[in-house]
């Protein structure tokens, strides 16, 4: 079962990556076809990546679904367990934002001084 598990989030990050390769040749391919100066190119690949951060978090929900669904189902982990490891990681994140936004802090007063 680990295996399968291990397999579908490397599938997931070759998706996204597959889709991030296909999107830049998508807005190469826009800007020749439509002859767009490098200003217009730039503003299309903003609203483009504008409206593929908000599908982005769509999908990332419903997968996020299926994906616990599937863990319990399959009696990997437990509803409780999940819920745990969310806030472990939740605050894990935090800390780790916290101490680099410190880190980078210290670093620019002592680039300053």
């Amino acid at each position: 079962m680990e295996k399968k598990i291990k397999m579908i989030v490397k599938t997931g990050y070759g998706l996204g990556l597959l889709s991030l390769g296909e999107a830049r040749k998508v807005a190469s391919k826009v800007k020749t076809e439509l002859k767009l100066n490098d200003e217009e190119s730039l503003k299309l690949a903003r609203q483009l990546m504008a409206n593929s951060e908000k599908v982005s978090q769509e999908v990332k929900g419903t997968v996020e679904k299926y994906f616990e669904s599937a863990l319990t189902k399959s009696g990997v982990a437990s509803k409780g367990e999940i819920k745990t490891v969310r806030k472990l990681l939740k605050k894990r994140a935090a800390r780790v934002k916290s101490a680099m936004k410190d880190n980078l802090k210290h670093f620019r007063k002592k680039r300053k001084s």
